[in-house]
Order: structure tokens, then C-alpha cells, then sequence
């Protein structure tokens, strides 16, 4: 599974839906994260890995692994109304 590849086409797939990646992240796990932003207030994660996820983070979290959430139902989650996605900060 090559994280690299796959964090691209999410900041593609980010961008079209109107949101921005403010900041990228590698954990010494090998996941890759995603902050990203909305309308500059509305805040989440998005976590690129080859494992489930095992840590809790502060902001709302995304998980695109084995065993968490499919590239579909994050195309569906990025599309929901303002407010309905992430921390409004």
C-alpha cells in the first residue's frame, strides 16, 4: 500500500471539495496525517495508514485504513454541510 500515493489523491480529493490542507504530518507510526479546514473554522483530521487506528486525537479524526473507513464514505463526509464534519474552531 504505497500512503504517499493515496495522501495525494485525498488532497485532490480534499481541494474539490472544498476544503484546504493546512498541514501534513508523519507519525513515527507511518501514518500520515491531514489537517484540514473549512471556511477557516471548521477543523479536521484526516489519517492515511496501513493499520487500524490506535491513538485518539483532539480534533475529529478520519481514518483511511484497513478496517476504519472507505474511500467512498469519506467522499460522503467531506460533502456534508458546514458544521456537520469537523470542530468548529
Amino acid at each position: 500500500m504505497d500512503l504517499v500515493k493515496i495522501v495525494d489523491e485525498v488532497k485532490v480529493l480534499v481541494e474539490c471539495k472544498g476544503w484546504r490542507v493546512k498541514e501534513t504530518r508523519v507519525a513515527s507510526t507511518g501514518s500520515i496525517y491531514l489537517d484540514i479546514v473549512r471556511d477557516g473554522t471548521e477543523w479536521c483530521v484526516i489519517r492515511v495508514a496501513n493499520h487500524k487506528r490506535v491513538y485518539e486525537r483532539w480534533l475529529i479524526t478520519y481514518s483511511l485504513a484497513p478496517g476504519d473507513l472507505w474511500w467512498e464514505e469519506l467522499e460522503e463526509i467531506l460533502d456534508k454541510p458546514f458544521g456537520e464534519v469537523g470542530d468548529i474552531l
